[in-house]
């Protein structure tokens, strides 16, 4: 076969089969995802409010963990091969969420969700191995379908995962997303080639991290995935004032993750394909003036059908601000820059459920949603002032 053949098909199964790998990531978490706060909730030995603590630490724990090691697992690409480390996470978590099925026991729950944050680096791995994979012409055309199918995962996840303990219980349910992660693991581990590891970056490129431009990219972030994060950990609760009993609760949790999922992934290339045309930061201005309003709306929500409205609206603008705050720094051929910004997305994936329950336990539901706007707010105010 020649050269330029083989390149092609390595292209082609190496895109191919590492998006499957991250829908299969982003499915099986966000299946856990939905019904975990009702799990924690039926193994609880505490009270109500000790249970709530509980709830947004072991939901919030593997996300700072994801921020705190996820640059450590881009930097082992440098010394290592990046398929063997891209494998060995897939299955390390397959491993962990099969064990949360086991055990009933808060504790150990959160020590294997800390384990899980170790080795959740394999997203940034994945955008390495189709990177190097690609060919320049291709590359963002990869990219996009990689997003697309990480947005896909979390789009049937959630009702899937809501079903799926109805009908199977929460321990088959955990070992239901175990298995959609081995089945990732196994087909990369037999069809994706080989990638060289990247060479060594300059430590200019690391000390550049800490720019005043770079933190603010990492705020915008951050405020966009407590945006999109908060909501699992409190349905319970917020459930309970729109008076909805256990079952139908746990039911219309996957039902809106799926409903506003759905509309992040629509804003995502809505609002992408409008700032092609009107510009990146002109587009971010809206975006981030409109996740300061919508979250207070929520506090004169009175149904259902309203929270739900703006939930919706709230993801469908919020989603956005991610994908083109890194567009604004895609084109520096620096991996560290982006690797420190898509961490922001794991620390907001924590702060979100840690904050929620936190201020809902020892205040309300409308200082929370007041505190998103305030947020918000001042990642707008540091947009302005250093990425205009």
């Amino acid at each position: 076969m020649e050269p330029e053949a083989i390149r092609k098909k390595t292209e082609f199964w190496n895109t191919a089969l590492v998006c499957f790998s991250q829908f299969g990531t982003a499915f099986a978490f966000n299946f856990m995802y939905v019904f975990l706060p009702f799990y924690i909730t039926a193994i609880s030995a505490y009270s109500p409010r000790e249970t709530l603590l509980w709830t947004g630490l072991i939901m919030g724990c593997t996300g700072l963990c994801l921020a705190v090691t996820a640059p450590v697992w881009g930097t082992l690409t440098h010394r290592f091969n990046p398929k063997l480390l891209f494998v060995t996470g897939i299955l390390f978590q397959a491993i962990l969420i099969a064990l949360m099925g086991l055990f009933r026991d808060l504790h150990v729950l959160f020590i294997l969700r800390v384990l899980q944050g170790t080795s959740g680096g394999v997203s940034t791995i994945a955008l390495i191995i189709i990177s190097v994979s690609s060919s320049p012409e291709k590359r963002t055309v990869h990219l996009g379908l990689l997003q697309s199918a990480l947005t896909l995962g979390q789009l049937i996840g959630p009702l899937a995962g809501a079903f799926a303990v109805a009908l199977l219980g929460y321990r088959w349910s955990f070992m239901s997303a175990a298995l959609v992660l081995f089945a990732a693991f196994l087909f990369c581990y037999l069809y994706v080639a080989d990638v060289p590891p990247l060479p060594k970056e300059t430590k200019s490129s690391a000390g550049s991290l800490l720019g005043k431009r770079t933190l603010t990219g990492w705020v915008l972030c951050l405020a966009a995935t407590i945006h999109l994060m908060f909501l699992p950990a409190i349905f319970p609760l917020v459930s309970r004032g729109f008076g909805l009993d256990k079952e139908i609760a746990l039911t219309w949790a996957g039902i809106i993750v799926m409903l506003y999922t759905s509309t992040s992934m629509i804003g995502t290339y809505l609002w992408g394909y409008v700032a092609g045309r009107m510009g990146v930061r002109k587009i971010l201005n809206v975006l981030l003036i409109s996740g300061i309003a919508l979250p207070a709306l929520l506090v004169f929500t009175k149904s259902l059908f309203s929270f739900t409205v703006v939930i919706m609206l709230e993801a469908g603008m919020m989603a956005a601000v991610v994908p083109l705050t890194i567009s604004i720094f895609a084109a520096e051929p620096k991996g560290s820059t982006i690797g420190f910004i898509n961490a922001s997305r794991f620390v907001g994936m924590a702060l979100g459920p840690i904050l929620a329950t936190s201020l809902v336990a020892f205040a309300n539901l409308p200082t929370f949603y007041l505190s998103i706007s305030v947020i918000t707010l001042l990642a707008y105010l540091g947009f302005r002032a250093f990425l205009r």
